[in-house]
């Protein structure tokens, strides 16, 4: 028999509350390390044929005075600032129906001081020789034609204007030290040429 005193509420059972279960812990990640630009894409050495260009100069006058003038040249990037080259000279004048034919070789290099712009400021040296072809003339109106080898060393400044990564525009100012009667540059020797890669 329930004890008490009759019509008393019996009392409500203990409630057994639930032990909360353990939530598992989220993995512990490390972050990421980013390495600088010059360690994640090391540069691939360039092959020599990437280091070559070629280009150069050529002029065309005519009329009675007939002056063309050809100076391709090959040169090769030693850095990305210096270079080295050689390249042919040729001269074909004809006046007064007399026509003389120059040719020869020369030897440049070439560095790029400081930037400017899109461009770069140029120190150019170069050594040329010449077989230069002139007349002598008589007094009584006859000439002969002689030859002479002339060694010219020119330096000077210029300006090179970058057309894309590897091609580019010269200008040079240049002196010639040689001051032979039969030289064939007058002081300041102007000269502009292009300079194209071999492989793009």
């Amino acid at each position: 028999m329930p004890a008490g005193p009759p019509g008393s509420p019996q009392p409500a059972p203990a409630q057994v509350k639930p032990k909360p279960q353990a939530q598992p812990k989220p993995p512990v990640t490390q972050p990421e390390v980013v390495k600088p630009q010059d360690e994640q894409e090391e540069e691939e050495p360039q092959e020599f044929i990437d280091k070559l260009y070629f280009g150069g100069s050529f002029g065309l006058q005519f009329g009675s005075y007939t002056n063309i003038t050809l100076l391709p040249i090959i040169g090769y990037r030693v850095t990305d600032k210096f270079s080295v080259g050689t390249g042919i000279v040729y001269h074909f004048i004809s006046d007064g129906g007399v026509s003389l034919h120059n040719y020869g070789g020369r030897a440049f290099t070439q560095l790029e001081v400081v930037n400017i712009g899109d461009g770069a400021l140029l120190a150019h040296a170069e050594v040329e020789a010449l077989s230069r072809q002139y007349l002598r003339v008589y007094p009584n109106y006859t000439y002969d034609k002689l030859r002479k080898t002339l060694v010219m060393p020119m330096f000077g400044v210029g300006y090179r204007q970058r057309i894309s990564e590897k091609a580019s525009f010269d200008l040079l100012l240049l002196y010639n030290m040689n001051d032979d009667p039969v030289n064939p540059y007058s002081n300041p020797v102007i000269r502009a040429g292009i300079n194209l890669p071999f492989r793009r």
